[in-house]
């Protein structure tokens, strides 16, 4: 009997099975069904694979480039450590400076000045510079002074103006009744380097400069 009822039934089409198993599967991942375990299985293999490949190359790459900013900022550090020698503002010895200008300059009209003489002459006060040397006229129709001081930071440029101000002062005093000295006002030097401020009023400029040059230590 079941002999009978088998020959009745029709021949299985595996081919066709296999088929509407795999539109199904496709229709199902149309519909938003999730996928079977097999293929998720696979997908997760695929990902793994490529995150290990993309995590390597960065760690290669991050090596190297680590490797290069090392040496340049190596490079950068041996750079700036030798301008360094050749661009800092060197300190004055204000000892050997005052002893240099006494020695080698003719300073019969001149005396050394105190802080007195700073606040008086050019209105500079102690906390505003850290050391100076200043040789002031003896008397007020002498255009000669010199004036080298180091300043506080925070004051360099006060009193930078306030040694300007001194300068103009005797110009407009020597200009009308004294061109002797007038010429020497005129022909002055007030520059500033750094927290440095140097004023020279001398018939010799150039020599008093030459000191102070040889006065860095």
């Amino acid at each position: 009997m079941n002999n009978e009822e088998d020959k009745k039934k029709p021949p299985v089409n595996y081919e066709h099975t296999a088929r509407l198993r795999i539109v199904k599967d496709v229709k199902e991942q149309k519909d938003g069904k999730k996928p079977r375990v097999n293929d998720l299985k696979e997908k997760k293999s695929i990902k793994e694979d490529t995150s290990v490949t993309a995590s390597r190359k960065p760690m290669k790459m991050s090596s190297i480039y680590r490797k290069k900013y090392t040496l340049l900022a190596v490079i950068v550090c041996a750079v700036f450590i030798l301008a360094y020698q050749f661009i800092k503002v060197k300190d004055v010895d204000f000892t050997a400076l005052r002893s240099n200008i006494s020695k080698n300059i003719d300073t019969s009209e001149l005396y050394i000045g105190n802080e007195q003489d700073l606040r008086k002459l050019y209105g500079i006060n102690q906390n505003e510079i850290e050391n100076y040397v200043s040789f002031a006229p003896k008397s007020n129709m002498d255009a000669n002074e010199i004036l080298v001081v180091k300043c506080n930071s925070e004051y360099s440029d006060i009193v930078m103006k306030k040694v300007q101000g001194r300068v103009d002062s005797q110009s407009n005093s020597f200009k009308n009744y004294a061109p002797d000295q007038y010429k020497i006002i005129s022909s002055s030097e007030l520059k500033k380097k750094g927290d440095y401020i140097y004023f020279v009023s001398a018939k010799d400029v150039n020599a008093v400069d030459n000191i102070i040059k040889k006065s860095y230590k």
